[in-house]
């Protein structure tokens, strides 16, 4: 493993070398160690205090004036920092341009691909996206609810061009495969079956991430005793109302051969408890 030391949390000069060479490092993983001090220049600095309390007025002012800011002002830019923000507005409005000029000529091409696209953007579902979903009726034929989950997932799938996911490494067991869509990779982004490993924590936070994006309507799965591993992901998701679908399968003590460890009996009441 290439090691690259970093003295001082507040020289940038030397934190951008380091990963520039971390960067240009090509055989082996690279580790960067950066020092930094708690309530840096504070009376409290190297203070676990400073961390969990805000700093009192006469704290605040000895910082301020170990850090050549005016002390009697309680929210101060420097004029420096002030005008290397505003910078941002104008290259956003370049970009925005940009953006706008190259969906236009996208547009000419492809009109309904560009209407297609704008729908997605706005979140709206297709026309009748509900119909015909799979009804389960008839209780001399007994199906496993994750077969029946699997088969309206793949009606939904034929419907909703923009729903997209995966599992944590479970997805035969889970049935979340949308069947014939081919799998996602930076070589083939147009796949709509994501592998996102054993990894629930990182599958719910990419989930988040999609539908705060917009654009897609995305799910992720694994079993419900796992929903431990992501619970983070999950509360997240429900405290900003955001549309990340969740597909958990194999609840309770219907799962016998698994062992005790697999028999989720305590999660669906903390999840009824999530705000």
């Amino acid at each position: 493993m290439a090691r690259y030391n970093c003295s001082d949390g507040e020289d940038l000069d030397a934190i951008y070398g380091a990963i520039k060479a971390a960067q240009d490092e090509k055989e082996r993983p690279s580790l960067i160690r950066i020092k930094t001090h708690i309530g840096w220049h504070s009376p409290k600095q190297d203070n676990p205090a400073v961390h969990g309390a805000p700093l009192s007025e006469e704290e605040a002012r000895a910082t301020k004036k170990a850090l050549g800011f005016p002390e009697d002002r309680a929210f101060y830019i420097p004029e420096d920092a002030l005008k290397h923000f505003r910078k941002a507005v104008e290259k956003g409005k370049r970009l925005e341009q940009e953006w706008n000029e190259m969906f236009e000529e996208y547009r000419k091409k492809y009109p309904e691909l560009a209407s297609q696209f704008e729908r997605f953007i706005k979140g709206e579902m297709p026309e009748d996206w509900d119909r015909d979903l799979p009804v389960y009726t008839d209780t001399s034929k007994k199906i496993a609810t994750r077969s029946a989950s699997g088969e309206t997932l793949n009606r939904l799938a034929e419907k909703i061009p923009n729903l997209i996911g995966g599992s944590a490494d479970l997805a035969s067991s889970n049935k979340v495969v949308l069947k014939g869509k081919g799998d996602f990779y930076c070589d083939s982004p147009s796949g709509r079956n994501i592998h996102f490993g054993i990894r629930e924590h990182a599958m719910g936070a990419v989930v988040n991430g999609m539908a705060l994006h917009g654009g897609v309507m995305p799910f992720g799965a694994t079993f419900f005793v796992f929903s431990d591993y992501m619970r983070a992901s999950v509360r997240l998701s429900a405290l900003m109302g955001i549309h990340s679908i969740f597909v958990y399968t194999h609840d309770s003590i219907g799962v016998g051969e698994d062992g005790p460890t697999h028999q989720p009996v305590e999660h669906l009441m903390s999840f009824r408890v999530m705000p």
